[in-house]
């Protein structure tokens, strides 16, 4: 009777898998119609990404880098971020200075590392994603919607690029577990249907997508 039971658990949990299914495919749309970069201001990233080039290209340079050998034998070695920082600092040519936002370790399900509601100042830039996507596009694109480099002049911040990561829950079925923790039939984990490759560039007040295709650094 058991075994029976486990079946028919297993054929129940296996027809819900297919309604999991439809979410995945949702996101591969809205990846395709709407993901990529949502760059507010071209110049300012095109600064931004030399810029970061060549700080990196001074990072790699010896002059800029200490190294030390742990007691395992290991070898690790430290930018002096400082010293880059006097020679070559994250301003634009305008002077003022930019922020990146790039570390998507800070990133969950659900949940962005920008939050509109608390960046009053940046509502005029959500009303033109809105306008964009659509109301109903723009509610389920926004919880993927990260910040990745804004700057500051006068104490007034600018987005300058969003980027998008579809991601989801994706239920496993099976037999998961042991005698000390417990079995389950089912067990959770996350996928992404990837980040789409698209630019959208804000032109005269709106955004047009652009037939070009990005590689490389998201901000």
């Amino acid at each position: 009777m058991k075994i029976i039971l486990a079946i028919l658990a297993l054929v129940f949990l296996n027809s819900c898998a297919l309604i999991k299914s439809k979410e995945e495919k949702e996101l591969e749309i809205l990846s395709k119609n709407y993901g990529g970069l949502y760059i507010f201001d071209r110049k300012a990233r095109e600064q931004i990404l030399q810029i970061e080039k060549k700080r990196s290209e001074l990072g790699d340079n010896d002059k800029f880098r200490t190294k030390k050998q742990l007691k395992s034998g290991q070898i690790i070695y430290y930018v002096d971020s400082e010293a880059i920082d006097k020679l070559l600092p994250q301003v634009l040519s305008n002077g003022c200075r930019y922020f990146l936002s790039v570390n998507s370790a800070s990133y969950k399900i659900g949940e962005s590392n920008f939050n509109f509601k608390d960046k009053p100042e940046f509502a005029y830039y959500e009303d033109k994603l809105k306008e964009y996507m659509g109301e109903e596009n723009y509610k389920k694109v926004r919880p993927y919607l990260l910040l990745r480099s804004y700057y500051v002049c006068k104490g007034k911040k600018y987005p300058v690029v969003f980027s998008t990561r579809f991601m989801y829950i994706e239920t496993n079925y099976g037999l998961f577990g042991d005698e000390a923790i417990g079995f389950s039939f089912t067990s959770l984990s996350h996928k992404g249907v990837g980040v789409g490759s698209s630019l959208h560039y804000f032109i005269n007040g709106k955004f047009v997508k652009s037939d070009e295709k990005y590689e490389g650094e998201e901000y």
